[in-house]
This record gives structure tokens, C-alpha cells and sequence, in this order.
């Protein structure tokens, strides 16, 4: 029912779902075009997207839905496949548009609906980091490939011959049960910056063994939980972020010593060993 009890003397109905919203509808629906169109903006619609079967969008154009304003995203049947991929790069940024079908959309527009259908006129960032952003590699969308978008996680190279943490700048959390001091040190011999902070601008971030695990078990530690609360009040559109973890770098480390022995750096490694036993 569309109706919401307010006191014991009497109700208010509530405001369509769609009011005031910007929508994007990809597919074929069974109501024409026009008609869908004018029934949309009846009910208040601001703004209505639609993904063309006709038009060839070329590489350098956007398919809706758009990131930051774009409200419900509504699926008839055969819908276009790159602006699926475009929701999907969308939720990964944090930007959630209420994904509905075309029977939902039909109920809104005749009036059925409850308190659970609506949500607030204003997209929010809301980034939800799960196991999947660990192992991430950036979509190709209308033949345009993402090459400004990091893959995850960082590559090392197996026989540490190559230094791909050198320059960098990576976001290493405080790892329990860690020589911390020495772990820093060990990051810095190599070339690159170990930062305690977590920046808009730092793309590499290290995960602990102990937090990647939880987070394979669905279990969110205070550093996931940060990372997302850096993000969500910051001012970047885009979640564009390499991780690592902890044991991948200790291993490739191990192997770059093989090819390059280091005292110093060894040192460092065992050190970082020591305390970790």
C-alpha cells in the first residue's frame, strides 16, 4: 500500500519513489516510449536517461547511468550489456542507484509502493568494500578501456628482478603483533614510501594477513572500516585503489634478495621476522 500511518487519528500518503528522481532505463518495455515518458513525468520524474539498442555510442561517450545523480536504474528485458558494466563501475565508486525492474516500475507508477521504496533525493557516496576489491581489474565499456584505473592487487614480479613498489606511495596500517619501525624501513630501502595515513591521493594500500583473511570472511576490521570513511567524506569520484597485502610483499622481498643481496634490507626482513613469531 502507498499509504504511511503517521498517529492513531489518521494517515498521509506518501510521496511517489520517483518524484523529483533522475531515472535511466535500459532494455525494451512493453509500454511505448512516449507514453512511458509522459507517465514518468506525471508522477514528478526530473530527468529520464535512456539507453539507445539504436545508437552507436562512440568510445569517448558516456552510456548512463550516471555516477553521482542518476536515482533508480530500471532493467527491461535485453538490456545493453555496457551499461550494466557502467552500474557496476558506478557501485564500485560508491554511487548505489536503486536497480529495479519494469514490473517495480509499472507499481510506482500506479501508485504501489511502501516506505521501503523510498530513498532520499540526493545520491550519497557510499563505498562498501568487500573481498571483490581486492581482486579488481577495471571493466571495458563501450570499447573504451579504463587505463587511468588501477587493477588490484599490486603485481610483483616472481623473480624480483623488477621493483614495482619503488616511488611509490603505499598506506601501511599498523599490523599487530609487528615490528612497525622495521617494516617501514624495509618499504623505504626499496624505493618506496610507507605512509601511517590514509590520503585521497595514495592509490597502493597494504593489507595485514590478519585483515585480509577477515575480510575473505565477509568481516570488516577498523582499517577497511577507515579506509571507507576517508573515502566517503572526500571529495574524489573515483574509488582508484591497488591493494596488496602483507605477505605478498615479505615474499617478494625474499626473492629479490636471492637476485640482489642486501645486507642492510636482510637485516630489515628479519628483523620484521623476529617479531612476527
Amino acid at each position: 500500500m502507498n499509504m504511511q500511518q503517521l498517529d492513531i487519528f489518521g494517515q498521509s500518503p506518501l510521496i511517489n519513489p520517483l518524484k523529483g528522481k533522475r531515472i535511466c532505463l535500459t532494455g525494451e518495455f512493453q509500454m511505448p516510449q512516449k507514453e512511458l515518458n509522459t507517465k514518468l513525468k506525471a508522477v514528478g520524474v526530473i530527468t529520464i536517461d535512456r539507453v539507445s539498442e539504436i545508437r552507436t555510442y562512440k568510445e569517448g561517450e558516456t552510456i548512463p547511468p550516471v555516477k553521482e545523480t542518476t536515482n533508480f536504474f530500471v532493467v527491461g528485458s535485453n538490456p545493453n550489456e555496457e551499461s550494466m558494466k557502467r552500474f557496476a563501475l558506478n557501485e564500485h565508486d560508491g554511487y548505489h542507484a536503486k536497480m529495479i525492474n519494469e514490473e517495480k516500475l509499472y507499481n510506482y507508477l500506479n501508485g504501489v509502493f511502501t516506505e521501503e521504496d523510498i530513498i532520499p533525493d540526493t545520491v550519497e557516496k557510499k563505498l562498501n568494500i568487500d573481498f571483490s576489491y581486492y581482486n579488481w581489474c577495471p571493466p571495458t565499456i563501450n570499447g573504451k578501456t579504463f587505463i587511468s584505473r588501477l587493477s588490484s592487487p599490486l603485481q610483483y614480479d616472481a623473480e624480483g628482478k623488477v621493483n614495482c613498489i619503488s616511488q611509490k606511495e603505499i598506506f601501511v596500517p599498523v599490523i599487530p603483533s609487528c615490528n612497525m619501525k622495521a617494516f617501514f624501513q624495509l618499504i623505504g630501502n626499496l624505493g618506496g614510501y610507507a605512509n601511517k595515513e590514509y590520503f585521497d591521493d595514495i592509490n597502493t594500500i597494504l593489507l595485514s594477513n590478519e585483515t585480509l583473511a577477515n575480510l575473505k570472511r565477509g568481516i570488516k576490521d577498523d582499517v577497511i572500516l577507515g579506509i571507507e570513511n576517508k573515502y566517503n567524506f572526500s571529495n574524489t569520484k573515483i574509488f582508484n585503489v591497488q591493494f596488496t597485502s602483507e605477505s605478498d610483499l615479505i615474499n617478494w622481498v625474499r626473492k629479490r634478495l636471492e637476485v640482489y643481496p642486501d645486507e642492510s634490507t636482510l637485516k630489515l626482513l628479519k628483523t620484521y621476522e623476529a617479531s612476527k613469531q
